[in-house]
């Protein structure tokens, strides 16, 4: 009996460690064929847009993609300081395996609010409207905001101990310099795809940057699922009884 789940105990790391590299496997490809591509083709779009002011947006056609760069204009937002539009992280904490020697606990940032109203957008001292977007995203150096939870259970971030339950908010302050890029709206003004805190050169490099860390990524992951499998096989060979 002890021989037969032993066997099972290896056939059973075999198959972990298989499933683990088919998924590296896959997650790799993703970024390599996917990520990648997706990032380079938005920076190649984004250079070839024309620089847009205050009356080229006015005469765009409703429905063109437009990409303008201006300083915000909009007003506080309750409960969240000087942001004008932001998103709210709460920062958790998976607690350490046990059974893993020297293992610590984990904390990643999860998204619980995503505030974007109407904003404007001053263009060479020419207002444009911005028009609330739920799905528009924030990106690029954005203010931060940290306000730390006193949970007993806490994961290094930025190399310090962050306790679970505390809150980031990322986003932009009236008279911040930013790149929209969106789409011409029936109204007038533009409904954003996304926001970037930076000019149309930044944004572009940050799209570059995007691409070339998905490829490098994709490709440690497809290298790194052969090495897994091998060290779960070489693990169930060598196992000791």
């Amino acid at each position: 009996m002890r021989i037969l789940s032993s066997i099972r105990e290896r056939i059973n790391l075999v198959i972990g460690t298989g499933i683990a590299a088919i998924v590296l496997l896959g997650c790799g490809l993703v970024s390599i064929l996917v990520l990648a591509p997706k990032q380079k083709l938005e920076a190649y779009q984004i250079e070839r847009m024309p620089i847009m002011d205050a009356s080229a947006i006015t005469n765009a056609p409703i429905g063109e993609s437009v990409l303008v760069t201006g300083y915000l204009a909009g007003e506080p937002l309750p409960d969240a300081g000087d942001f004008i539009a932001y998103e709210l992280e709460e920062w958790i904490v998976t607690p350490a395996d046990t059974s893993t020697p020297d293992a610590e606990p984990d904390g990643d940032w999860e998204t619980i609010q995503h505030t974007i109203p109407n904003l404007g957008l001053i263009v060479g001292e020419k207002p444009i409207e911005l028009l609330s977007a739920a799905g528009a995203k924030l990106s690029g150096p954005m203010h931060e905001k940290l306000i730390a939870s006193n949970d007993y259970a806490a994961a290094e971030y930025n190399g310090k101990m962050l306790s679970d339950g505390s809150l980031r908010y990322s986003g932009f302050y009236a008279g911040d310099l930013v790149t929209v890029l969106g789409k011409k709206a029936s109204t007038g003004g533009v409904i954003p795809d996304e926001y970037y805190a930076g000019d149309r050169v930044a944004f572009v490099e940050s799209k570059h940057s995007a691409a070339k860390g998905a490829l490098i990524g994709g490709i440690c992951m497809i290298g790194l699922a052969p090495m897994v499998l091998l060290g779960g096989v070489l693990a169930a060979v060598f196992k000791k009884r």
